[in-house]
């Protein structure tokens, strides 16, 4: 292999963006937010601390589990617990405005990892050797893709509020779904873009 291909398969891998883990560590939200669409909080909590509990439980065996993963273990125990302790004028409160607690507690858990560790750079080292990981292109990259699912989530906040406080079918499909789903699939595109460009931008030119 020549000295160039080396140098260009070192560059776009040090550029690598979070791979397929990330969107496991969603499956979580997912599950709470849709049995609690369609069933009560607390299915929707024990549902949802179960598989944040899976997920979890798979990086640990994978080598260390996740901020993500532990702030979703975390935020549904605290669910649960609400859930089968709280009296009934606080539980229902909880329950029509689960999904925007939810989102919070994820934009909160975004924003906090790049205090440390970006949260999508935890991800992406799955699959980056180690030697990249103190790579500037990596530890920004995935710094401006932290930041963005953390407006993201911080954007499905009023959405959710608005659709609690409507509390109409019309409200409940707009704001609790598709504008959430928009949100989502906008940056899963945008995290593929991003890293992407970061590999086009700062591979080399191949050598005649």
């Amino acid at each position: 292999m020549s000295s160039s291909t080396v140098s260009e398969q070192s560059i776009q891998t040090a550029a690598a963006g979070p791979g397929a883990g990330i969107y496991l560590a969603f499956i979580p939200w997912v599950v709470f937010t849709v049995v609690a669409q369609h069933s009560t909080l607390k299915l929707a909590a024990v549902g949802a601390l179960l598989a944040s509990v899976l997920v979890a439980a798979r990086s640990v065996r994978a080598g260390g589990v996740k901020v993500l993963e532990l702030g979703a273990v975390l935020a549904f125990v605290a669910f649960t617990v609400v859930a089968f302790t709280a009296d009934p004028e606080t539980a229902a409160f909880v329950d029509r405005y689960a999904r925007a607690i939810a989102a919070g507690l994820l934009a909160l858990i975004a924003f906090g990892s790049l205090l440390v560790v970006p949260f999508t750079e935890q991800y992406a080292r799955e699959t980056v050797p180690h030697q990249f990981w103190s790579s500037p292109q990596f530890t920004q990259i995935n710094r401006r893709l932290t930041a963005m699912w953390g407006l993201v989530f911080a954007t499905m906040v009023p959405a959710h509020v608005v659709a609690g406080a409507l509390d109409t079918h019309r409200a409940n499909l707009i704001f609790n779904w598709a504008i959430p789903i928009a949100l989502v699939l906008w940056a899963a595109k945008r995290t593929a873009r991003v890293s992407d460009n970061a590999n086009n931008d700062r591979a080399p030119a191949p050598v005649p």
